[in-house]
């Protein structure tokens, strides 16, 4: 059975929580037509989807489908229970004002840190939101974030400004300086700039 054609439980629980599509879409970022085409099947379910879903709806991500078809969206990827492995929280991303930004509070869902950001703290991850870095960062690919990392020329890394959401950025040099450009589309950042709150490289990918 494709991931297309797995049945899922979001339309259940949406009428669990007693909300429209209309208001499930306004709280994950995505239009009444696009989660009634997720209820029914008509559209495939990524793993940002199933990850911000979970999140919005207050259930773990196996309660809108069946365990291995959330193996198959997330990956086989170890939950952290009783296994002693270090783990790091599953941030959430999406496209916003024309930058792919993160969301200030974590989903519940957590994975597997890579061995050189074991017990780092600030570290994070999320899953790319959609298909503006294809085919660099294709769209549901896992991406770690290190907090303590200086971003390099050719980089891409977490910008926060002031108050504002933390959003992706491509690394260049220009002349002298270097620059963050937001992606998919924005204005070049200085990284010297004093509004610069935070500026945390990308360290890997995790492909499903």
């Amino acid at each position: 059975m494709t991931t297309t054609e797995a049945a899922n439980r979001i339309r259940e629980w949406r009428n669990r929580r007693r909300m429209s599509l209309a208001e499930l879409g306004e709280a994950v970022g995505l239009s009444r037509s696009e989660i009634s085409k997720l209820e029914s099947g008509s559209r495939r379910v990524r793993a940002d989807h199933l990850v911000v879903l979970a999140k919005a709806l207050k259930v773990a991500p196996e309660e809108l489908m069946d365990k291995e078809t959330v193996r198959e969206v997330l990956g086989d990827l170890p939950n952290g229970r009783g296994n002693g492995q270090a783990m790091l929280p599953v941030m959430q991303a999406r496209r916003h004002d024309g930058r792919t930004v993160l969301l200030p509070e974590p989903t519940n869902l957590t994975v597997e840190a890579p061995p050189q950001m074991a017990h780092l703290a600030g570290a994070y991850a999320f899953y790319m939101p959609d298909t503006s870095l294809e085919p660099r960062i294709p769209v549901g690919a896992l991406v770690y974030v290190h907090p303590m990392l200086p971003p390099r020329p050719g980089d891409l890394a977490m910008i926060r400004l002031g108050e504002d959401l933390a959003f992706l950025a491509a690394i260049e040099r220009r002349a002298v300086a270097l620059v963050a450009l937001p992606v998919p589309e924005g204005e070049p950042v200085p990284l010297n700039d004093a509004r610069i709150i935070s500026a945390h490289r990308v360290a890997g990918l995790w492909f499903s």
